[in-house]
């Protein structure tokens, strides 16, 4: 109601003077004679000139309300028109069809056939089902994300996600890790955030992946991840077990293979983990549109070559990262071994 009676007011503002403007420009000759006739304001003036003033003052009012009308609908900012161009400007054109505007948020999940250590994993079986289906449902269960997608460079992947119902987007072999699936899948993939679950860990709680995206909404962190305490002292010195270093706050200042901060003069692992609470990584990050970009831009860091953590990239480049504490003990599918453990273990739960 308020927008239709300022669009009223509007179109008013510019109506009215030109309607008078014209009235001046085009009244008759007759019509002058009369008002010429009986005006007391004509102080001397010529018919001729009585005319010609009026109808000078009919051109300058004319004038004025082109004027208002340029204003009110060619150079005076609108917050509709702003609004509009915004949601018109996340539309995209695919294949010739337009598609919904970008998406807010999204789950990513990079995954291949070629492991080293477990060659296939991905479509391994585990309880009925294969690995990958089992990360999938987690993901496609979250109350976050507006889409879920499966990012690789394997064909059989890519086949069977068409079988469960999965978006796939093919990615380069060339990608040295997740990260940089995603960055090439980011155009395909179109979120403002994305959130990095890693292909190989079917016990992932949903709830730990809206976590992540909780913590963005909450401070509109650039890049988030998580990690869990370790209770074991064998998981500290194991360089399989990344150990998360944080400041008083809780954000995050390093990653490690090592045990971090070292307990100077003490033997005992069990005594570090009574001086200072140790945090294992959980490999699942969230990340910005904004921070992806900046990541394919960024060098190879040298903290990154030397521990072998593709996240070191980010700390080297000064982003900061902010954390989520969860009580997760991570599961990750790494080699058979891993694969017939799990199976005991969700034996047990069923």
């Amino acid at each position: 109601m308020k927008n239709a009676v300022i669009a009223i007011l509007q179109i008013m503002a510019w109506a009215i003077p030109a309607f008078v403007g014209l009235a001046f420009i085009l009244r008759t000759n007759e019509s002058y004679e009369d008002s010429y006739a009986a005006s007391s304001v004509k102080v001397g003036m010529s018919l001729r000139a009585y005319k010609f003033l009026f109808k000078l003052i009919g051109v300058a009012i004319f004038l004025c309300a082109g004027g208002i009308f340029y204003y009110i609908h060619l150079y005076e900012p609108h917050e509709d028109i702003s609004e509009k161009k915004k949601f018109w400007d996340g539309v995209k054109d695919s294949d010739g069809a337009i598609k919904t505007a970008m998406l807010l948020s999204a789950i990513a999940i990079p995954t291949r056939m070629g492991s080293t250590r477990f060659p296939g994993k991905p479509l391994a079986s585990l309880g009925g089902k294969k690995v990958l289906e089992r990360v999938y449902e987690k993901c496609a269960a979250s109350k976050k994300a507006q889409g879920v997608f499966v990012l690789t460079d394997s064909p059989e992947i890519e086949d069977f996600c068409g079988k469960i119902g999965a978006n796939c987007v093919m990615t380069s072999p060339a990608c040295q890790n997740g990260t940089e699936r995603i960055v090439e899948a980011l155009p395909k993939i179109d979120a403002e955030f994305v959130v990095n679950v890693q292909g190989d860990e079917p016990f992932i709680p949903t709830s730990l992946i809206d976590s992540i995206f909780d913590i963005h909404e909450k401070t509109g962190c650039a890049l988030a991840t998580a990690a869990t305490p370790i209770e074991n002292p064998d998981e500290l010195f194991n360089p399989n077990n990344v150990k998360v270093l944080t400041s008083a706050s809780g954000k995050v200042i390093y990653f490690s293979r090592s045990p971090l901060p070292f307990v100077r003069g003490e033997q005992n692992p069990a005594e570090w983990l009574k001086r200072r609470k140790y945090l294992k990584h959980i490999g699942i990050y969230g990340y910005s549109r904004d921070t992806l970009i900046k990541y394919s831009r960024l060098p190879k860091s040298s903290l990154e070559a030397c521990e072998s953590l593709e996240q070191l990239r980010f700390v080297d480049a000064g982003i900061p990262i902010e954390l989520v504490e969860s009580d997760y003990k991570v599961v990750g599918i790494d080699t058979p071994e891993d694969l017939a453990l799990a199976e005991k273990m969700l034996a047990q739960k069923e």
